[in-house]
């Protein structure tokens, strides 16, 4: 009867540890998790200066409040919009997202803090590659 006993408490004593040991894992692991999230949100972003900016019969205004307005004879009315940087490779974009959910992006990549070129997000190649002004399209340079 005592090693029955013995066995019970000695059972139930790693039962308790075992389950001590698994819910420390598991706020180990949920904190590595709370963890990188705070990391990947604090890392600091892309970063380009908002300007105007113009070029192929278009004039482009990103404000300093993530928002944008795009204008000139290439579109077909003035569109507003909120935009953003990211980072696809090597290269850097400006996406510039509708208020009207039913128009496409628009995306440049950024060549230089003073030009954008529209890019198509599955040829960014073309980024690579020297610009010839008088032969590319969709080039934008910052106003002065």
């Amino acid at each position: 009867m005592k090693c029955l006993f013995q066995t019970i408490c000695v059972c139930s004593l790693s039962l308790l540890g075992f389950q001590g040991f698994a819910q420390t894992i598991g706020a180990q692991s949920t904190q590595a998790a709370s963890s990188a999230v705070t990391t990947a949100i604090a890392k600091p972003g892309v970063t380009f200066t908002p300007g105007t900016f113009g070029g192929d019969d278009i004039r482009l205004k990103l404000d300093s409040q993530g928002k944008y307005l795009i204008t000139g004879g290439a579109v077909e009315k003035p569109e507003k919009g909120s935009w953003t940087t990211e980072k696809k490779g090597k290269h850097t974009l400006i996406r510039l997202i509708s208020n009207n959910k039913k128009d496409d992006d628009w995306l440049f990549g950024v060549r230089s803090k003073d030009t954008l070129q529209s890019v198509d997000e599955d040829k960014l190649n073309v980024l690579d590659k020297p610009l010839n002004i008088n032969e590319d399209v969709g080039i934008l340079t910052r106003d002065k």
